[in-house]
């Protein structure tokens, strides 16, 4: 099933997690084992000298950590493993001692990842699952603050700022309440003038990716707090607005009650407003459009270089849609023969009705149009009779590389169109995501689809050609050419001719035409 099992073992400043990747022959990443530590190896660092040195302890309890990680990379015999490590052992004046002990007592080899690196492997992530071509990212660690300008999917600056979540809170919050106002002044006055020294974040105006276990945080307590209808982090957006009700919630409740709170992970309780805050604080020194959320950080950013080195560079940015849609053919069981027919058959209905001023042309749409078309009704793998609330339901749920949530939305209720009552019904737990127009335009392509459909109902790829005309009566005529008697077809497609009819401002007429016998 894998070709190659990868282990990443990220040893940060407040974590160390080991994530094991199975990698298959599509190059397709499945996250096989996730779990972590919270050793918060930054409190073992001591100033000695006026210069970092992580004392015994903690290197004691790094060992500890790596050495039952190796229990589970042996059981789950693991290809390669990448051990690293990132600012509290690269801040440490006594590195070296810290690797050749861990390497002495366990026999791993510790690679430090640079400063740059560490901004880097962030940023790659984020082009490979993000659709953004230009953007603003952070990764806030326990111990290190990496931020970047990406334009055009390139790198162009970058900065490790020397404060992290943990640090923080033990520079401003020592001896005082996690809430505490004064402490929150400070630490919010000092990260802004932090971050508006660098004339590329000032005013950028670009929307803001956020990785890493502190932004994931933020945005399950505010989807839990908020009811949010639908699944996953990945492609979620915050506003400034957001940003501060998190905050708020944080602030006003009692530390002995923050484990409480849905979604907040009960080791970032006394770290998660030092976070909040940074957020907020880069938030209003770029002006952001928005402040996304990228599942995707520091881990996956190496694990997807190391495909793209290893395996002859498979996996391509501008690609990140429908690499996201093969992804998911390639999980349910998609009849593909009849999905590409259907494809073809509804672009090229689009197209022409595109013509004829039924639809107004984007590429976008186009776009859309084919993901779903590829998608239709695909949920039946788990009941016929279900199907489309099945295909619905994972669709707008599942975690879909490069496609913001609405976008996630838009696909499912275009691959699950069965009729408007059901449409209407699924939003029901999305209102004001669609205006009025737009969805009665996602109606309309559903109803396309759906009729593409009822063309190969038989499933022997009876249709050759299709030819919609607008007579002189302002009505349309779809010419239909087949090869041979198509019964199973004209019976569906009379069945659904409402719902195509209903995407044109006039009525329709269907009018098939056997080519075989006229060939005879």
């Amino acid at each position: 099933m894998y070709q190659e099992k990868l282990a990443i073992v990220d040893i940060g400043s407040n974590t160390v997690r080991l994530v094991i990747y199975g990698i298959d022959y599509d190059y397709y990443l499945t996250e096989l084992i996730n779990i972590k530590t919270p050793a918060r190896l930054s409190q073992h660092l001591t100033l000695v000298d006026g210069e970092k040195m992580m004392d015994q302890a903690g290197i004691d309890k790094l060992v500890r950590a790596l050495e039952s990680f190796r229990l589970v990379t042996d059981e789950h015999h693991v290809d390669t493993i990448k051990p690293l490590a990132t600012a509290a052992i690269r801040q440490s004046v006594n590195q070296e001692d810290i690797l050749a002990q861990v390497f002495d007592r366990m026999g791993w080899q510790i690679e430090i990842v640079p400063e740059v690196a560490e901004a880097s492997y962030g940023q790659y992530a984020i082009m490979h699952s993000t659709s953004y071509k230009d953007a603003i990212t952070i990764d806030i660690g326990g111990g290190s603050c990496e931020v970047t300008l990406f334009e055009d999917k390139q790198m162009k600056e970058y900065f490790s700022f020397p404060f992290g979540t943990v640090s923080l809170k033990e520079q401003f919050f020592a001896g005082k309440e996690h809430n505490d106002k004064e402490a929150m002044q400070e630490l919010s006055k000092f990260v802004s003038k932090q971050f508006k020294q660098f004339a590329w974040l000032k005013k950028a105006k670009l929307p803001i990716v956020a990785v890493g276990g502190s932004a994931r945080n933020v945005t399950l307590v505010h989807q839990r707090a908020t009811n949010y209808p639908i699944a996953g982090v990945h492609g979620y957006h915050l506003s400034l607005d957001n940003l501060e009700y998190t905050l708020d919630l944080f602030t006003s409740t009692s530390l002995d009650k923050m484990s409480d709170i849905d979604g907040l992970s009960s080791d970032r309780v006394d770290i998660i407003i030092p976070a909040n805050l940074v957020f907020i604080e880069l938030f209003n020194a770029v002006k952001a459009s928005t402040f996304a959320i990228s599942m995707q950080g520091l881990r996956e950013g190496i694990a997807l270089s190391y495909i793209n080195t290893t395996y002859n560079s498979p996996l391509d940015t501008e690609l990140i849609k429908a690499r996201a849609i093969r992804q998911a053919i390639h999980l349910f069981p998609i009849h593909l023969d009849g999905a590409q027919l259907r494809v073809n058959t509804c672009l090229d209905l689009y197209k022409q009705m595109c013509d004829l001023e039924q639809f107004e042309y984007s590429y976008q749409t186009q776009e859309m149009l084919e993901f779903s078309t590829y998608l239709y009704m695909f949920g039946s793998f788990i009941s016929a009779e279900a199907e489309s609330q099945h295909t619905f339901y994972l669709l707008s749920n599942m975690n879909l590389f490069g496609f913001s949530h609405i976008e996630r939305l838009r696909l499912a209720l275009l691959s699950s169109y069965r009729n408007r009552s059901l449409f209407n019904q699924y939003l029901e737990d999305f209102d004001g995501w669609f205006s009025e127009s737009t969805q009665i335009e996602l109606q309309k392509l559903g109803g396309v689809i759906k009729f593409c459909q009822a063309l190969n109902d038989s499933q022997t790829a009876p249709i050759h050609t299709l030819n919609l005309s607008r007579e002189t009566d302002g009505n349309f005529t779809l010419t239909i050419e087949h090869h041979g008697p198509i019964v199973a077809e004209k019976y569906r497609t009379n069945r659904h001719i409402k719902h195509l009819e209903r995407a044109l401002d006039g009525k329709l007429s269907l009018n098939y035409r056997d080519i075989a016998s006229q060939e005879a």
